[in-house]
C-alpha cells in the first residue's frame, strides 16, 4: 500500500537535544506542515537533496528542495494558503521579515553563537563523537566561517554582530508586540519561519548565552510567543519521533 503523507527528509533527530530539530529550517517546515494540518513522516538519514539542501520533500512522485519551495508546493498542492486573508502591506511585510531572519539574523545569532563560538558545545548537544570534533572543527566550522565572510557579516567584529542580532530580534519583538501570532489572531506562514527560528535561542543555546539573554530577559514576548507555538502545534515536542520513518 502506498504512503500518501509528505516524506521530509531531515538532519538525524538526536535524542538529547532540547528542540526537535537542531535546524531552523527544517522546524520551520515542520511547524509550516503542523499548522496547515498536512499529514507527514520525517526520514532524519541526512540524505540530501539534488541541490544539496536539507530539508527536502518528496511527494506524489516530486521532489522539492529547500523549505520556501516545499511550502510553496505544499501550498498549491493541498490548497493551504495560510497567508490568504493578509492584506498585500502584510504579505510584502511578512515577507520581508523572513527574509531578514533567514538571510541575516540567522547568521547573526545561530552562526555566530553555535559555530563560531560554541562548536564544540553544539556538537555535544547533538551527541557527536568527540573524536570527530576536530575534524568538523577544521571542515564545517571554517566553511560556515568561510561562508558568514562570503555574505559580509563575518567581516565584522563579535560585539558588531551581537549587536546586529540585538536590532534585528528588536525589530520582531516590535513587529509581535502583544499579538498572538505575528500577523495577527491566525497562524500564517511567518510563523512558521520565526517559531523554527526562536526555538533554536530559546531553548537550544548555551546557558546563559547572549542570543538566549536577549529572548528571555529584552523581548520577553518572543519566548512566550516560543510557548504558545509550542503548546498549540507541538503537543509532541518533547517526543516527535512518531514522525519518524520507522513509524510509517
Amino acid at each position: 500500500m502506498s504512503d500518501n503523507r509528505v516524506k521530509v527528509y531531515s538532519f538525524p533527530r538526536p535524542e538529547s537535544a532540547r528542540v526537535p530539530s537542531p535546524s531552523p529550517f527544517v522546524l520551520k517546515l515542520e511547524t509550516y506542515l503542523r499548522i496547515a494540518k498536512i499529514d507527514y513522516y520525517c526520514d532524519h538519514s541526512s540524505k540530501f537533496s539534488k541541490k544539496g539542501k536539507l530539508p527536502w520533500i518528496q511527494y506524489d512522485g516530486d521532489e522539492i528542495s529547500d523549505s520556501t519551495f516545499c511550502i510553496e508546493y505544499l501550498e498549491k498542492k493541498f490548497d493551504r494558503y495560510l497567508n490568504a486573508d493578509l492584506s498585500d502591506e502584510d504579505k510584502a511585510i511578512s515577507r520581508a521579515f523572513i527574509k531578514m531572519v533567514e538571510e541575516n539574523t540567522v547568521w547573526a545569532t545561530l552562526g555566530q553563537g553555535r559555530m563560531v563560538e560554541n562548536f564544540s558545545w553544539f556538537l555535544s548537544q547533538l551527541r557527536v563523537p568527540k573524536a570527530l570534533h576536530f575534524v568538523l572543527k577544521m571542515t564545517l566550522r571554517r566553511r560556515t566561517i568561510g561562508n558568514m565572510y562570503a555574505h559580509g557579516i563575518g567581516r565584522h567584529s563579535h560585539q558588531e554582530i551581537h549587536n546586529i542580532a540585538e536590532s534585528d530580534l528588536q525589530a520582531c519583538s516590535k513587529l509581535l508586540g502583544t499579538k498572538v501570532y505575528f500577523m495577527g489572531n491566525k497562524p500564517t506562514i511567518i510563523d512558521a519561519t520565526m517559531f523554527g527560528f526562536l526555538a533554536q535561542l530559546a531553548y537550544l543555546m548555551p546557558d546563559g548565552h547572549w542570543t538566549t539573554a536577549l529572548v528571555n530577559n529584552n523581548f520577553t514576548n518572543l519566548r512566550d510567543y516560543c510557548e504558545r507555538m509550542k503548546r498549540e502545534f507541538w503537543p509532541d515536542w518533547s517526543h516527535p519521533l512518531k514522525k519518524d520513518e520507522s513509524e510509517k
